[in-house]
């Protein structure tokens, strides 16, 4: 028999009490009534004995209650019932999140890794239900708990090492704290197959360099579970680490052009033993062009460097660090592309110069970038387009009607691509719009309103008005239109029609249309019911009008690739193709090609540095993809950062002491079941019935024979 709470054991030294009452009681056994005292004089009766106990049953049962009183608070319970000890093969859950990021790739880091993973594997008692997740910046399973589960013991040992054995490093970066919340996710999702599953021991085994590169954000709101522990299988490179970043925005100035000087950042590690690098640029062929520059770079800290383009000859491709002991980061692929010259053009009556009219203010929109220059070419609406195969046109603006020869030229161009802005700045017949949308023409009237409108309905996941729709840019209630027109809306197609005719982007708070969209083949009509001449609305002074007109610009974006920088993982805008029926192709650094259905126009596998081209679009495309740089950052974390996130990891300490617990918890369950301390609370009770009954009956005799003694003489 055990107890659950020994302690209070030290209750039963409450049985000395009584004993001790009854010892020391003095009073004579017996007394003899006398009729005056006055003459004699006092003597206390003399005891024949010092101490003697009276009533021995009445002690013992005192003793008794007292005694079943204590055990009963001890709550003791029979082990006989379960076994003492825990085996040590006891049913536990394990997943084993294996770090696969680019950091693996330094020196034997990887081997050591899978073999911290074999390792754990191979201590995995016959009971344990085992899942294996690798991560880098995303967590993907190797082996499920479900599959595990319909495995036997040494079937489930070996499918695990074989799917060890086939991992490889990726070039992705890491999300260290998304990877935990999700590990957690799944051993606490799985479903308990038995009674005593919900106390089955859980833990995660993470194998990982903890380099610092990795993001812990998503612990930062994540309450970790107490019964799950983390168990670090770290492996460490003592080897430093230099890395380099090209910096955002390095080609300065809009007449930059390629030719020049990129810059880019070196960092050295801190606990690094070399301060001193050199950079050269490398081409396609890998093979080295132009002359190196020397880079100093004391440890912890970093320092920008110009580097030269080579001049003449094959086109750079890669800037190369070399003095680094840890290579895996040391390329960055710069890929410059042409600068685009884009053809805005206006049809209309307006001069440049005047601050009344639509192009003043369209002029000063558009300027000049690193990347693109923007042309704005102004005509009147009745001379005739002239093509220049040399400046396509990429957006056309309208201001009122044309000649039907024009329109026609415009619809061509939506067609091809080009994005066609019709500004009803004045009434009119219809007859230009209807031919841009293949129409009938539909009158275009002045509303007769005498007060100023608001935009008030808008489609924010619409391309125009999607650099809007943040809450702090989404306020168009300062922006009045003094005059609109009012478009008919039977421009739109009838209900159910597919693809529709044209679509209302944003209205006047009266109703009528304020924008309308419709799709022409490969390109689009806009149609603006007012303008923003300072006749006709605040639009052109507001801080919406830029936004605006260069998604305008955009609004078919033929060269997507803009970014300064896109990393292994990102996914990739890609130029739509040149024939819709067919997809485009993209050729990894690697040489594979990957066919994307029709239609597609995003890339989710730049799964490696390098230059990617893409084929099928107007023009051949490239664009380059590099390793994030916080997989240069290869010092490890320290334990207690996981600690301050709340991580219950796992110590030889903490592991007996669960034990213990564990213990405990066997011993709570038994006394749980048993409740031995009903039955002496019972017991006790009918010990003090017994007693309380022997006591009184004791004390009867004593009172009658005081009331039955004769009075003595009087005095």
């Amino acid at each position: 028999m055990s107890a659950l709470t020994p302690l209070y054991l030290l209750g039963l030294l409450a049985v000395a009490a009584p004993i001790v009452f009854h010892l020391i009681r003095r009073a004579p056994k017996g007394e003899v009534p006398f009729s005056s005292l006055i003459f004699l004089s006092p003597s206390p009766p003399r005891l024949t004995r010092r101490s003697r106990l009276d009533n021995l049953w009445l002690l013992l049962l005192r003793a008794a209650a007292l005694s079943l009183l204590a055990f009963a608070f001890a709550r003791p319970f029979l082990r006989e019932a379960a076994s003492w000890t825990l085996p040590e093969d006891a049913p536990r859950r394990t997943a084993i999140l294996i770090d696969t990021s680019a950091s693996l790739r330094r020196g034997d880091l990887w081997a050591r890794a899978k073999a911290a993973a074999r390792r754990v594997v191979e201590d995995c008692g016959p009971t344990e239900e085992l899942a294996i997740l690798a991560f880098d910046r995303t967590e993907r399973p190797v082996l499920t708990f479900r599959e595990s589960s319909t495995l036997t013991a040494p079937q489930r040992r070996a499918v695990a090492l074989a799917r060890i054995d086939a991992l490889e490093p990726t070039w992705a970066s890491t999300d260290l704290g998304q990877a935990l919340v999700d590990a957690v996710a799944a051993v606490e999702e799985v479903a308990d197959s038995s009674d005593r599953s919900a106390r089955m021991p859980r833990r995660i085994v993470l194998v990982s360099d903890l380099q610092q590169g990795g993001r812990l954000d998503a612990l930062g709101e994540f309450e970790w579970p107490t019964d799950v522990e983390l168990d670090l299988k770290a492996v460490a490179d003592d080897a430093s680490n230099a890395g380099l970043r090209r910096l955002a925005g390095s080609v300065e100035g809009s007449e930059a052009g390629p030719a020049a000087e990129p810059r880019v950042r070196v960092f050295n590690d801190a606990a690094s033993s070399r301060d001193r690098f050199i950079l050269h640029w490398t081409g396609s062929d890998g093979k080295k062009l132009g002359d190196p520059v020397d880079a100093y770079v004391p440890p912890g800290e970093s320092r920008v460097v110009r580097i030269p383009r080579p001049e003449g000859g094959q086109a750079p491709q890669s800037i190369v660090l070399t003095g680094d002991s840890a290579p895996f980061d040391n390329a960055l692929h710069v890929l410059d592309e042409p600068r685009e010259e884009a053809t805005v053009r206006f049809l209309g009556d307006d001069r440049p110069d005047d601050p009344n009219g639509l192009l003043f203010y369209l002029m000063r929109v558009f300027i000049d970038t690193p990347r693109r220059t923007v042309k704005v070419v102004a005509q009147s609406p009745n001379a005739p387009i002239a093509a220049d195969p040399a400046h396509p046109v990429r957006l056309a603006v309208l201001a009122g009607e044309t000649t039907p020869e024009n329109a026609r030229r415009l619809r061509d161009l939506a067609r091809t691509g080009s994005t066609l802005l019709y500004v009803a700045a004045r009434p009119g017949s219809g007859e230009t719009l209807g031919t841009l949308l293949a129409s009938p023409p539909r009158p275009i009237e002045e509303t007769r309103s005498k007060r100023d409108a608001l935009i008030s309905e808008i489609a924010f996941d619409h391309p125009l008005f999607a650099p809007f729709a943040a809450p702090q840019y989404s306020d168009f209630t300062r922006v009045h239109f003094w005059k609109h027109r009012k478009v008919r809306e039977d421009l739109l197609a009838p209900e159910g029609e597919k693809p529709p005719r044209a679509r209302v982007i944003a209205r006047f708070e009266d109703g009528d249309p304020a924008v309308l969209e419709a799709p022409v083949e490969r390109g689009y009509v806009v149609v603006m019911a007012s303008g923003w001449s300072p006749d006709d609305s605040q639009l052109a002074r507001s801080s919406k009008f830029v936004p605006l007109m260069m998604a305008m610009l955009d609004r078919r974006d033929v060269r997507p690739f803009e970014a300064e920088e896109r990393t292994v993982g990102d996914r990739i805008v890609l130029p739509a193709p040149k024939d819709p029926k067919h997809g485009l192709s993209v050729r990894k650094p690697s040489g594979a090609t990957v066919n994307l259905a029709p239609g597609v126009t995003t890339f989710d596998q730049a799964d490696e540095p390098g230059i990617y081209t893409v084929t099928g679009a107007d023009v051949p495309r490239s664009f380059a993809v590099n390793l994030d740089p916080s997989e240069s950052k290869t010092t490890a974390w320290n334990v207690e950062s996981l600690e301050q996130f709340g991580c219950r990891l796992a110590s030889a300490e903490r592991k007996t002491m669960d034990r213990e617990q564990q213990r405990q918890m066997h011993n709570a369950e038994l006394e749980g079941r048993q409740k031995m301390w009903r039955w002496l609370i019972l017991a006790t009770l009918g010990i003090l019935i017994v007693e309380t009954g022997l006591a009184g009956r004791l004390a009867r005799p004593r009172q009658s024979q005081n009331q039955n003694q004769p009075e003595g003489p009087s005095s």
